[in-house]
């Protein structure tokens, strides 16, 4: 029995591994005639429409999908460089390209919730390509102002500090509560570009 049972699912992962919608062909076009890289861009984009989507200046409140209280993040500014608090890009990442760059981004963060946290113990943010559905964390050396306390109605200024390359992408993406229902971007285009 164990063994028409494990037959039997290894038959149907084949059948699933192997949809080539029964033409015998691997095209990667679906029935329709479009293809599946057409088909997953246009999942992303409708994915993308659910996000709360911020511009650099403007003010964004997020609710901690696990703490379950509210913060505002404003992104200032956005550069990218070779050099962040006297430390240079090549110091950081041994052998770095000419294209690598520190991405650094200068946000301000407020409490308007009625408890004090340490930010940096309860969210953090990710930083990607526009087309990337991950993302980076930040470097924590670069954000210490994030190691401490904020009580109720303070604010605090600091920069996000990440690697990139400059040419890796025409908008980058700052990403808060990350595969959350409460997951707010900020679009970052390249000062490079």
């Amino acid at each position: 029995m164990k063994k028409i049972l494990i037959i039997l699912l290894a038959s149907i992962l084949l059948a699933a591994c192997s949809d080539d919608g029964g033409n015998g062909k691997n095209n990667d076009q679906g029935s329709d005639g479009a293809s599946t890289g057409d088909e997953n861009k246009a999942e992303e984009k409708e994915a993308s429409k659910d996000k709360k989507v911020y511009q650099i200046g403007e003010t964004a409140v997020i609710t901690s999908d696990m703490y379950e209280f509210d913060y505002e993040v404003t992104v200032n500014d956005f550069e990218l460089t070779k050099e962040v608090d006297g430390t240079k890009i090549g110091d950081y990442i041994s052998g770095a390209v000419e294209e690598a760059r520190f991405a650094v981004i200068d946000v301000s963060i407020k409490n308007i919730s009625d408890e004090a946290y340490v930010p940096n113990e309860m969210f953090s943010a990710n930083f990607a390509g526009s087309q990337d559905r991950g993302g980076d964390t930040m470097i924590d050396q670069f954000f210490t102002e994030g190691d401490k306390e904020l009580g109720p109605g303070e604010e605090l200024n600091g920069h996000l500090v990440y690697t990139t390359r400059m040419n890796y992408a025409d908008t980058f993406i700052l990403k808060y509560e990350f595969t959350s229902d409460e997951e707010t971007h900020f679009e970052l285009p390249n000062p490079e570009g």
